[in-house]
Order: C-alpha cells, then sequence, then structure tokens
C-alpha cells in the first residue's frame, strides 16, 4: 500500500520466457514442406538429392531457431511498480502549504469492457502484414502469450498511486489509500471511475510469415504494443459523495516498439507511465488550487 511520505515503491522479482509463437510457425512450416516433398519422391536418386537439400534446409533452420532463441531476453517484471521504473519519481509539482485537511483515495469504480481478441495466427498467413491481440481487462485473461502478461489490480493499485503520488505533492496535510470510507479518519475522498486499459499488440510478419522472423533478428520491430488509460477523478466531502469540489478527466496512450533484442521488458511499464502523464495536469490543478484558492478545496 502506497502511504505517506516519500519515495515508495513496490518491487517484484523477474521472469523471463522465450517467445515460441517464431519458433513453432517455423517447424509447421518445414515438417508440412517435408512430408509434401518426400511423397513426391520415388526412386532412389531424388530422394538422395531431396535428403541433401532437406539437411542444409534444415541446418539453416536450426540455425534460425538457435539464434532467436538466444537473442529473446528477459520479458522483465511484469508486476505493478509505481513510480514508474522510467522516471524513478513522482511528479515536481508541490504545493507552497499544505491545505489543513486529511484525504483519502477510495478504490476506483470499474468502467471497463470486457473484449478480447486473439488473432496473433493471422501472421502465418503470407501476404498477411500482421496479427493483433487486444484485451480490455489485460489482467484478466486466461493464458496469455508471455509477453501479454500484465499483474496488476487496477482499480486498486491505480488508486494507491494516485494516493502517493498526491501525498507527495502536499496538496492537504495526509493522502492516503482507504479501501472503504470509514477505514480511518479524513475529511475529504477522492473518487474515481476507471474507463480503459485497452492493451493492443500487434505482431508484425512483414508479409513473409514465419519467414519474417529473419526481419526481427536483423533488429525490425517484432511488434508494436498500445496501452490506453482512461479515468475520471473527482474531489468530495467524506460524508457528502455528492458534492464535487473538484474533477478533471484524464486519459493517455502509449505505443511501445520491442523487438529480440529490446523492449519486450518494457511494454508493461507503459501502464505506470501512462498514469503518471495523466496525473501531470491534474496535480498541476490542484497544486495551483492550494496555493491560490484553498477554500475551494476545503470541506464545508
Amino acid at each position: 500500500m502506497a502511504k505517506g511520505k516519500g519515495d515508495q515503491r513496490i518491487h517484484f522479482g523477474k521472469r523471463c520466457n522465450p517467445q515460441k509463437l517464431a519458433g513453432n510457425f517455423f517447424w509447421i512450416f518445414w515438417d508440412c514442406w517435408l512430408q509434401s516433398f518426400y511423397a513426391k519422391s520415388t526412386d532412389k536418386l531424388e530422394r538422395s538429392i531431396y535428403m541433401r537439400v532437406s539437411r542444409i534446409r534444415l541446418s539453416v533452420l536450426v540455425m534460425i531457431f538457435f539464434c532467436f532463441s538466444i537473442v529473446t531476453g528477459c520479458l522483465g517484471k511484469r508486476d505493478w511498480q509505481y513510480p514508474p521504473a522510467s522516471t524513478g519519481a513522482f511528479l515536481n509539482e508541490k504545493a507552497a502549504s499544505p491545505i489543513r485537511a486529511n484525504a483519502i483515495v477510495l478504490p476506483l469504480e470499474d468502467l471497463r469492457g470486457n473484449e478480447v481478441k486473439e488473432e496473433y495466427w493471422k501472421a502465418a498467413i503470407p501476404l498477411v502484414p500482421y496479427g493483433d491481440t487486444q484485451y480490455q481487462r489485460p489482467e484478466v485473461v486466461a493464458n496469455p502469450e508471455e509477453v501479454d502478461v500484465v499483474k496488476f489490480d487496477p482499480t486498486n493499485d491505480l488508486a494507491q498511486s494516485i494516493a502517493a503520488e498526491l501525498n507527495h505533492a502536499e496538496i492537504f496535510s495526509s493522502v492516503n489509500f482507504a479501501q472503504d470510507e470509514g477505514q480511518q479518519p479524513a475529511d475529504l475522498a477522492f473518487r474515481g471511475r476507471l474507463r480503459s486499459t485497452d492493451w493492443n499488440r500487434r505482431l508484425y510478419s512483414y508479409l513473409l510469415a514465419p519467414v519474417g522472423v529473419v526481419f526481427w533478428m536483423l533488429g525490425l520491430p517484432m511488434s508494436e504494443t498500445t496501452t490506453a488509460l482512461e479515468l475520471d477523478l473527482r474531489l468530495t466531502p467524506l460524508n457528502d459523495p455528492s458534492k464535487v469540489l473538484w474533477n478533471m478527466t484524464m486519459e493517455f496512450e502509449g505505443k511501445q516498439l520491442d523487438g529480440p533484442y529490446y523492449g519486450l521488458e518494457n511494454a508493461v511499464e507503459s501502464y505506470p507511465e501512462a498514469l503518471q502523464e495523466a496525473l501531470k495536469p491534474a496535480i498541476a490543478d490542484l497544486v495551483g488550487l492550494a496555493n491560490q484558492s484553498p477554500n475551494r478545496l476545503m470541506p464545508r
């Protein structure tokens, strides 16, 4: 739980998993080609030539698959961490003097959809440029590909991080996360609604189906991950949720290219990065009000 002032983080261990998709495509393609050619070979000469060619092709495929397995790096930690690893710090905005009131941040109301789209298999079709995977609730998807694993509890993790960011800005005497209104004494409550945490990953095949893996190994992007975050936040007196003292809608979309050599461990970090970017105008607005019109943010 992110409470109190100062730099607070949640750290988890790393997990490393190789991407198996490209290798599977290669071996399925190889096996079909092998059986088809062998069925057509009826005499010894043809079989001899066939075996020579097949050994060469098999060696090339083994080399490609081996190289791909070697260069595929760690997928990194897939768990929530705030502040995000890319910045390692909270925002710089701080009020000149805290308003003498205690606030809590409650878990967000979840308004997200449930759409699931898994079409990586399209990347195995020649002349099809890519295959897409899309999740509206990426944390609850059953058996996703390793690179699509996202471990977080959005309604609670986002609220805890918002509380930590607000507390660091020293807008109020204290800002803490609370599971419900009666958990701890407070004068004000931040209430929010989570509208989107869409996850969209596009796997590129460069129109060449399994052979497109060669371009990944040459450094071209393997995939692009787009993460969207949309939420709204409002401040009310603790005992009167209908009286809105302040509110703001926040949204941010992040994009991340990755390949066997780079980026696979970073895509999932776009959620905490998106939250921090989305909070920038909200924190700046609250700090400005605390400095110039503090009475607007006080319970009355």
